[in-house]
């Protein structure tokens, strides 16, 4: 590791925690991930070192002490970067007593939880002058606050709130095609816990997913990776599983308005939808997080992880640094299956290459991934104690069903 830099500390030991720790391995940087337990995989991460703390939110003190209590036995410079929202917001709420030890990039909390409330977002989005598809929540009475044209999609309105909810309801969003499926789908969610958000359907397909990927001091972005979805899981509203590095000006642009003047500081995902009706980018949600997928951001030449420790310690560069279009990345369950399955995604097969690729796993460093392995085990097998209760109790009908067995299979 280079000694002339920082030691990070990377709060969050989850999927986005192994991928920037390897992120800023590589780049040299001496990594210890702070996780929670057993479930947390970046924990495992070869040359970085796994230590596991009390959760933000279930003991925010405990958690500062042993922190600070672990840096004074670091000598030199220490940068602390959160992965998640739970954990940004933390930072944020305890920089000035983290300031003793460590160097944050962090974000005013209030502005950083106005970026939690995806119908907040959407009201920016306006402001800022970027189209977005027609929304509306539930008012006090249950019903839409404004009549939307059918098709539409139900997602969870608050975004730390996203993978509890994919967890619990097997994908990110419920799409529905009219009032009686509309219904379901709210009482559904409103059940498990969730606010629902209901938009629009933007015409077009899952390849026209747009990412918009920055590291920010004060709204003002210094290094900018721009992606496409490739291929998303599941289809068409799921996770980009394999990605690439692409640059549109137009995308530049909308991306630029969404961080202007919002004194938001961090690194951040927004996600846009190319419109087929309009031509346009239709903004979709804002990340306040590491995204999946950002470590490509690396290969192309604009690392955001880097990038974020850097602006941390006070250094602002003169120029921004965008990532160079052509680079992919995928995720390591969509490798999984390609091994798998030869067959599957055979033309960007061969558009990718090790020197275009962003290294997807590493047999010297597998423990992670492992791991990764077991927990999708265990999270299929209480949605198969969930869907067997429901059936035994008549909670479910022959549609719902096929519904739930293909989310399972996927």
């Amino acid at each position: 590791m280079n000694k002339n830099k920082p030691s990070v500390f990377i709060l969050g030991g989850d999927f986005l925690g192994l991928e920037m720790a390897r992120e800023l391995n590589d780049a040299g940087y001496s990594v210890t991930v702070v996780g929670h337990g057993k479930s947390d995989i970046a924990l495992h991460t070869k040359k970085a070192r796994g230590i596991s703390m009390p959760l933000p939110d279930a003991d925010p003190a405990g958690l500062l002490d042993k922190l600070l209590e672990l840096a004074q036995s670091e000598p030199g410079l220490k940068v602390l970067l959160g992965v998640n929202e739970k954990c940004r917001k933390w930072i944020s709420e305890y920089h000035k007593e983290l300031a003793s030890e460590f160097k944050t990039l962090f974000c005013d909390t209030e502005i950083l939880e106005s970026y939690f409330d995806k119908w907040n977002q959407i009201q920016m989005s306006a402001t800022a002058d970027v189209s977005a598809p027609n929304s509306a929540i539930l008012d006090k009475g249950e019903t839409p606050t404004r009549k939307l044209k059918y098709p539409l999609v139900v997602k969870p309105r608050y975004s730390p709130k996203t993978i509890s909810f994919r967890d619990k309801l097997g994908s990110k969003v419920l799409v529905v095609r009219n009032q009686a499926e509309l219904n379901i789908a709210c009482q559904k969610i409103t059940k498990a816990g969730f606010s629902p958000l209901i938009q629009e359907m933007i015409p077009g397909v899952d390849f026209n997913q747009f990412l918009f990927g920055a590291a920010v001091k004060d709204g003002k972005p210094y290094a900018i990776c721009m992606m496409q979805k490739v291929k998303t899981d599941p289809w068409p509203y799921g996770s980009g599983v394999i990605v690439r590095t692409i640059y549109h000006q137009e995308l530049y642009e909308a991306g630029c308005k969404m961080l202007a003047d919002t004194g938001y500081s961090g690194i951040c995902d927004i996600e846009f939808m190319r419109n087929w009706d309009t031509g346009g980018f239709d903004f979709i949600e804002f990340n306040p997080r590491y995204g999946l997928g950002q470590r490509v951001s690396q290969m192309a030449g604009a690392s955001l992880a880097e990038m974020a420790v850097k602006l941390a310690t006070g250094e602002l560069p003169g120029e921004m640094v965008i990532a160079r279009p052509g680079y992919f990345w995928v995720y390591f369950d969509e490798w999984i299956k390609e091994r798998v399955m030869p067959w599957r995604n055979q033309f960007t097969r061969q558009l990718r290459n090790r020197g275009n690729t962003s290294k997807i796993f590493d047999i010297m460093d597998c423990r992670p991934e492992l791991r990764h392995m077991m927990n999708i085990a265990s999270l299929k097998i209480k949605r198969v104690s969930r869907l067997s209760s429901a059936i035994f109790a008549g909670a479910i009908n022959y549609g719902e069903l096929l519904d739930e067995l293909g989310k399972l299979l996927a």
